[in-house]
């Protein structure tokens, strides 16, 4: 039997993180190996090695460098060198987005360019499943 597969990008947050709390304002550059969850308002750059989760509510002006990335608050600034980002629906953008994949949410807001770095070994294929009206 093969192990479980974790599907949802939240359960890869790992068994440790560092949160930023709601009503929590913070100037300055965050760095980490482990996963990081913001609730608060931060000024500054983001720097982790697994997840980063802007939570409703939680504001981030300044650039993400994360393995994997959910924004559900307001980002404004970049998000650099994820393997896959999740914008959910009341997320709020501003910035450019560098990830091998990406999930838009109906509702969200994005305002920047997403560059996807092309793997010419690997051919990706899509199936639409929705029946033309």
């Amino acid at each position: 039997m093969q192990p479980f597969k974790k599907k949802r990008l939240e359960d890869k947050i790992g068994p440790e993180e560092s949160r930023i709390a709601a009503k929590t304002q913070l100037k300055g550059t965050l760095s980490g190996t482990e996963s990081m969850r913001i609730a608060g308002h931060i000024e500054g750059d983001i720097q982790s090695g697994r997840l980063v989760w802007v939570e409703k509510g939680g504001n981030l002006k300044g650039d993400i460098d994360a393995r994997h990335v959910i924004i559900e608050g307001t980002l404004k600034g970049n998000i650099k060198n994820a393997e896959q980002v999740e914008i959910r629906t009341e997320a709020h953008i501003s910035g450019n987005i560098q990830t091998q994949k990406i999930a838009m949410a109906e509702g969200s807001f994005f305002e920047g360019a997403i560059h996807m770095p092309k793997n010419a070994d690997e051919t990706i294929h899509f199936v639409e499943k929705r029946q033309p009206k």
